[in-house]
């Protein structure tokens, strides 16, 4: 009776929160296998992670702890107030309104949060960078980037924010969507001379869309790569095939992307 009730329980966190399903499935692997053990999880606290992620100005902090509390009505004036201070718009996003969303996401890998806490989070760093960019106003864009989320895959925080952060850095982002067959992706790379591309996803049962969309983009002979990122992608799964380089964060997303528009090839970042 015990066991059909947990029986039951496991498969209402399949059909409810797949990303968080397929993460303990592989983590249970990890852990069989002796790549991990649980005390790698309980290793690390809400604190930890702020102590890792958080900036040392105090000012910053609080916008960071106002992101990452999902507070709105806190971001907002707190950013503003930076801003009138003279401080950079950009280094604002980079440095006080992500590092507030970094801690949250890592607090979901970890199981301490859950998906409205994230929605929350993402919307109080979305009216901050609104307010930088505001403040930027129209700059010469650096590039054209389209962003995407593999074909199968339903789950678009990751792929908006690194959006808002590639045109907080002065990209122009062309945001296809979620659930993209590659053939989508072809269209508007060669329709508006596109440079990069970005792709995601949360879930392994999507990857061979990153795969299909970077080879038919070579294939076509686009000169296009892409940007490869997700809680469900790795560097040795994106080295496994060509056209394609791996991007951590949306940090290093925009370091790739500066290097690209200089002209540099996907095998040499790569390399």
């Amino acid at each position: 009776m015990q066991m059909d009730i947990a029986m039951q329980k496991v498969e209402k966190m399949r059909i409810e929160d797949p990303v968080r399903f397929n993460r303990l499935v592989h983590e249970g692997m990890a852990i069989e296998l002796g790549i991990m053990s649980p005390a790698d999880k309980k290793s690390k606290s809400a604190e930890k992670l702020k102590e890792e992620f958080f900036p040392n100005d105090a000012a910053y902090r609080e916008i960071a702890q106002a992101v990452l509390d999902g507070k709105r009505a806190i971001v907002e004036p707190k950013v503003k107030e930076q801003i009138k201070a003279g401080k950079d718009p950009v280094d604002i996003v980079t440095n006080a309104l992500m590092p507030g969303i970094t801690v949250q996401c890592e607090m979901y890998d970890l199981g301490m949060s859950f998906v409205p806490e994230i929605l929350m989070s993402n919307d109080a760093m979305q009216a901050g960078i609104k307010i930088c960019q505001d403040k930027i106003g129209k700059v010469p864009s650096k590039g054209v980037i389209a962003s995407f989320v593999a074909a199968g895959d339903l789950h678009d925080i990751g792929k908006n924010i690194c959006a808002a952060i590639l045109r907080a850095n002065g990209y122009t982002v062309i945001d296809i969507g979620m659930d993209v067959p590659k053939e989508k992706v072809l269209e508007i790379v060669k329709k508006e001379k596109v440079k990069l591309v970005c792709g995601s996803t949360l879930m392994s049962t999507t990857k061979p869309g990153l795969v299909d969309t970077s080879l038919l983009l070579e294939l076509e002979k686009t000169g296009v790569p892409v940007a490869c990122g997700g809680a469900a992608v790795s560097k040795a799964f994106v080295d496994t095939f060509t056209n394609s380089m791996y991007t951590k964060s949306p940090l290093e997303t925009v370091h790739t992307a500066a290097k690209i528009m200089e002209g540099k090839k996907w095998n040499e970042l790569r390399a």
